[in-house]
This record gives C-alpha cells, sequence and structure tokens, in this order.
C-alpha cells in the first residue's frame, strides 16, 4: 500500500513539474523548473524553499480537492519563487510578491498568505448574493412550471425564467458594480475529447445564459490522467443556471437519440445528425426569448432585443478579463457547426423545437465541489 502512494506521488510530482513548465510559458515567466516535493500536511498547503530550490504541494490538497485549486496554490508558490529569483527574497507577501502575483495571475483570494485554507476556498468559491438567491428560486420555480404537458404553458414558463435572468443582469449594472466578481468552473467527463454535441451546446450557453466557454484540458489526480475539459466563466450565478442547462440538454439528447434509435433502427452514424438538429432545434427554440412578446413578470413587460443584447455583449466583456487570466495566449474559441443533412436532423430539429429546460431532470455535478451550492 506504502509503495502504491508513493508510485502516484511520483506520478503528481511529475504532472505539476509539467504544470510548472506550462504556467511559466503563459504568463511569459522565465522560472527555473525546481524540485517538486509531495509533502503530507494538511494545514501548510504549499511552500517555496529558495535555498533546496524545491516547491511543495500537500497530498492532502490534491487528493481532497479540484485540480483548478491545486493550481492556483502552485501559482502562489511561483510568485514565491519569483520574488526569490528576480527579487532577491526580497519579502514574503509583501509589494514584491504582490508583483509576482500579478504577473502570474494568482486569483486574488490566494493573493495574501495570512488567511486559513478554508477561508481561502471561501474567498475563491466566493458567496451567492441574496438578490441572486432570490432570483434563482425563482427560475426554479418556472423550471417546475416548464415540466407542463401543456406546450404553450412549458414555453412561456421557460420564457420567463430567461426574462428573469436578463432583468437580474440589467439590474446588476444599473446599480454601477464596478466589482463583477467573475468565477471559472471546470466540468470534466473524464473523457479524451469532446464530443461535437457538447461544443454546440456551449454556443447555447453563451448566447443565452451569460457565460464565456471554452475547451480546455483538466488533470485527474486519482487516474493520473488527464482529460478535455470544459470551462464556464461567469457570475456564480450563472454559473449555477449554465452547468444545469448543460447537463440537462446533455442528458435530454442522449434520452431522445435512444428513443429515436430503437424506434426507427438507424445506425449509429446518424448520431451526429440527430444531435445537431437538436441543437438547431433548440437554439430555434431560444430565439423567442428575444422577442417583444408582452410576456409579464411580476407586472414588468419583455425585455427589447436590444436591450438584452447589449447585457450579454457587456457581460463577455466583463467575462473575458478572467479569461484572458487563465488562459492568456488564446486567440480563438470554436462552437459545434452544423447542417441539415437528413432526417435525423430534420427529427432532432423537433424535438429541439419543443424542448424546455425543465427542474429535477439530472442532479450531477462535475464542477468545483462547493461552488454550486446555494447557500
Amino acid at each position: 500500500m506504502k509503495n502504491c502512494l508513493k508510485d502516484i506521488e511520483i506520478m503528481w510530482a511529475a504532472q505539476l513539474s509539467r504544470e510548472h513548465k506550462d504556467l511559466s510559458w503563459r504568463y511569459g515567466v522565465d522560472l527555473v523548473t525546481p524540485i517538486i516535493n509531495i509533502s503530507s500536511g494538511e494545514k501548510l498547503l504549499g511552500w517555496w524553499c529558495s535555498e533546496t530550490k524545491t516547491l511543495s504541494i500537500s497530498s492532502y490538497l490534491i487528493k481532497t480537492e479540484v485540480w483548478d485549486i491545486v493550481l492556483e496554490v502552485l501559482k502562489h508558490e511561483m510568485a514565491h519563487q519569483y520574488v526569490s529569483e528576480f527579487y532577491d527574497n526580497a519579502d514574503v507577501h509583501g509589494k514584491y510578491f504582490k508583483l509576482a502575483c500579478k504577473k502570474i495571475c494568482v486569483h486574488p483570494a490566494f493573493v495574501t498568505g495570512d488567511m486559513d485554507y478554508d477561508k481561502k476556498l471561501q474567498a475563491f468559491k466566493g458567496e451567492l448574493p441574496v438578490d441572486a438567491q432570490k432570483m434563482l428560486q425563482k427560475v426554479e420555480k418556472l423550471m417546475a412550471l416548464g415540466q407542463s404537458s401543456n406546450e404553450a404553458e412549458a414555453q412561456a414558463a421557460s420564457r420567463k425564467a430567461n426574462y428573469l435572468l436578463n432583468k437580474y443582469n440589467l439590474q446588476r449594472i444599473n446599480i454601477g458594480n464596478d466589482d463583477p466578481n467573475i468565477k471559472y468552473l471546470t466540468i470534466c467527463h473524464r473523457k479524451k475529447r469532446i464530443e461535437s454535441i457538447q461544443r454546440a451546446f456551449l454556443s447555447v450557453l453563451r448566447d443565452y445564459y451569460y457565460v464565456n466557454c471554452l475547451t480546455s484540458y483538466t488533470y485527474h489526480a486519482q487516474d493520473d490522467m488527464t482529460y478535455k475539459s470544459i470551462v464556464l466563466i461567469g457570475k456564480k450565478e450563472a454559473l449555477i443556471v449554465a452547468e444545469y442547462v448543460y447537463l440537462f440538454l446533455l442528458d435530454t439528447a442522449k434520452t431522445l437519440w435512444q428513443d429515436f434509435k430503437k424506434k426507427n433502427g438507424v445506425k449509429n452514424n446518424e448520431k451526429i445528425s440527430f444531435d445537431m438538429g437538436f441543437t438547431a432545434g433548440i437554439k430555434d427554440n431560444h430565439k423567442l426569448m428575444f422577442e417583444n412578446s408582452g410576456i409579464k413578470v411580476n407586472g414588468d413587460i419583455c425585455l427589447p432585443v436590444k436591450v438584452v443584447r447589449a447585457l450579454m455583449g457587456q457581460n463577455h466583456e466583463e467575462n473575458r478579463k478572467e479569461e484572458h487570466r487563465l488562459f492568456p495566449k488564446l486567440k480563438s474559441v470554436r462552437y459545434g457547426r452544423h447542417q441539415a443533412s437528413s432526417d435525423a436532423f430534420k427529427e432532432g430539429f423537433e424535438k429541439g423545437k419543443t424542448t424546455h429546460i425543465k427542474k429535477g431532470v439530472t442532479s450531477c455535478k462535475t464542477g468545483i465541489a462547493g461552488l454550486l451550492d446555494i447557500v
């Protein structure tokens, strides 16, 4: 057992060394690749020793948290290394350390060194504002109404839910919130590729749910494997809704495809056409949310199209700052493209048009533990 534990820690150290090199390249810092040590402490998550050129990361951290948090701790220690190599150990958590954190784009929650672990983690995950909680509770109730067998009622509930999201973001901007507190969420299905339908759904999330979306790679420490992943960027309440919608659409598309395949005896090579048709139908359905339909929520008329599109544009600019912090060398983001080409596409399109986001279809959470809990 001890040998197995030692072997996995050797693998973790090798991965952290690769991450160190990648982060140095990503942020344009010429740091010497250090000796990576996996420590056993639970309170001291990481530290840098300038005398031995050793960077230590706690095995407890690796075993109990997702890799995103491990990387933020690694970047904190890399900032100490930067001070050591470029400022001759000028300070511990002072002026030069903060300059180094800015250079390496350490998340603000991990810049200071005088907070205990729980406080750091809570600051990183963030708290959900009271007004956001109220908004999400209303959206959840509307999702429950979306389960109605009456098509008109289900559609109206979905449109009202989207209206509440738009109204909330308009109010947030109108009060002059200069600190949007943008966060990120990694969704990892522990697979080596992102399917075309997953990429297509990202365009739905970006266009209608106030998040920026991209694909990346994520290391899974327990498997010692690197998988393709999806990264959503936005305010915490937007991440909650966007992840739910993404998982809902993924579950629904899978179920509808299996039903279509069984009923019509089609082969698996028709799946992409069906999936792309389904996504096109979902997009067509969502376009209705931009219409001046006269639907009222608490006496308010649906927001004009131009206002909503302006909101989306401003939101994407806010999110892009965090996107740049995470991926400074990113040049472009590609989403799924599709064409109508078969009966499978047409069937998928019709199913997508009549699909509305409902409550309680999936309880699967694949992102940062605790980030999506409404507290």
